[in-house]
């Protein structure tokens, strides 16, 4: 797969959506008024009340003669009903489950589809966070809609985004499919549209473009970074590039969840405060519902919005999409946004409060949360491929896998008085602390 397989282009439209009743609709119009074609390819796909409305409403496409592609993750989406599988190809959609369980799946068993893109007719498409989903105890429970992002998109930018759907679905499926090529399709462009550029992440092609990104603009920013996320566990380099910037005047705020689908992420971020807070960098928790969104803004020239979590998943092992704007006025008004969401959903996290009147369960559980992560995330480093090409990887692989059977043990001997446990659980994080300081692969 070639490197560029992105172009940056101009002339694009762009309208950015909050998950909710007007991102609900809007996707399930585009799906309705459908003439030739449909990409559908999410994570999760629940078969709650908006993904019944998804079901339907792709049925009725198909029955009319669209060409309806629905690829869904095969962990994500692990409870997607067989009966729902049949009745979507029984319609004449071609269905298929990303990277299930398989011969060579564990080679490849953190390789999973995390983007979420719906494409219409190879001109239309909404990329961004948000699976399909309405979240049952939405229905239920009446909460507000969790803060959660995605962007629609018409313009030149269609024409490689087509290309790169067709490619991951017939890769996805081993089928061979003949698919129009989408190159030699007019394009509208809008004389007042916006640069955009998508970037991606796929360790199997050796594709780290959204983290370089990251990495780079990090680090010639002169004025402003705000980053929302909602699984926060960066590498050790990327949060000493947030603290270089805010040695260098830059202000660095950081918008993260205090309630997530995921607590356990919860508290291993909030060990990460005090590194944070003694740096300067502000940390404002989202308290107002779950946190699910993704995006940054760098000095208002460049914003990017999708599906890509600051956390080693997302480095190193999920298929990821973002879209990266370069557009003054729309990054104007996102950046009033974002300051919306901190001035009346957010609470600013105090050093002195937060970190210093915290009782002792509190911090054990932080650092608890935080090295159980740590273990994860360097045994997904442990096994995925590398830009090293495979130099050392059989010893880190060995030093990970030590590191966890020691944990296990330690674990062992503090709930049975046969083993001692304190022994192989202070091994286990002196190999786990030697292998974060040796990570240092360039990405």
């Amino acid at each position: 797969m070639n490197l560029s397989f992105f172009k940056k282009t101009d002339g694009n439209h762009i309208e950015f959506f909050q998950e909710g009743d007007d991102y609900y609709t809007r996707y399930l119009q585009m799906i309705d008024e459908a003439q030739s074609s449909i990409h559908l390819q999410t994570y999760i796909f629940k078969e709650d009340a908006f993904g019944q409305q998804v079901i339907r409403a792709l049925i009725r496409s198909a029955e009319r003669g669209v060409k309806v592609y629905v690829l869904i993750d095969s962990v994500g989406s692990f409870d997607f009903s067989r009966q729902a599988e049949e009745r979507l190809k029984e319609a004449g959609i071609y269905f298929c489950r990303f990277n299930g369980i398989r011969i060579r799946w564990l080679g490849q068993w953190g390789r999973r589809l995390h983007h979420k893109v719906l494409l219409t007719d190879h001109e239309r498409a909404i990329i961004g966070g948000i699976n399909v989903i309405s979240e049952s105890y939405l229905d239920s429970q009446k909460v507000p809609h969790q803060l959660d992002f995605a962007v629609y998109l018409e313009g030149p930018v269609a024409t490689d985004l087509t290309r790169y759907c067709q490619l991951i679905f017939s890769k996805a499926c081993k089928l061979k499919l003949k698919f129009p090529d989408p190159r030699l399709e007019p394009r509208t462009e809008f004389p007042d549209g916006v640069a955009l550029q998508i970037s991606i992440n796929d360790w199997i092609y050796r594709r780290w473009q959204i983290t370089r990104l990251y990495s780079q603009l990090t680090k010639v920013a002169n004025r402003e970074i705000i980053i929302v996320n909602s699984y926060f566990f960066p590498r050790k380099k990327f949060m000493k590039q947030l603290k270089a910037a805010a040695e260098r005047g830059v202000r660095v705020r950081l918008i993260l969840p205090r309630f997530s689908d995921w607590p356990s992420y919860v508290k291993a971020t909030q060990y990460l405060y005090a590194y944070f807070l003694k740096n300067k960098i502000e940390v404002y928790e989202w308290k107002s519902s779950i946190l699910h969104g993704k995006l940054a803004l760098i000095d208002g020239t460049w914003s990017t919005i999708g599906s890509f979590n600051l956390n080693y998943t997302s480095y190193q092992q999920n298929l990821e999409m973002n879209v990266n704007v370069f557009d003054p006025a729309f990054n104007q008004k996102l950046n009033q946004q974002l300051q919306k969401y901190m001035d009346e959903g957010c609470e600013k996290i105090n050093s002195s409060t937060f970190l210093e009147k915290a009782d002792w369960m509190t911090k054990a559980s932080r650092f608890f949360f935080y090295i159980i992560l740590s273990l994860v995330a360097n045994f997904s480093i442990g096994i995925a491929f590398q830009i090293e090409e495979g130099r050392g990887m059989t010893r880190k692989f060995i030093t990970v896998g030590v590191s966890i059977i020691f944990f296990i043990i330690g674990v062992m001997g503090l709930m049975l008085p046969l083993i001692p446990g304190t022994p192989f659980l202070i091994v286990s994080l002196l190999l786990i602390c030697r292998q974060i300081a040796k990570n240092n692969v360039q990405v």
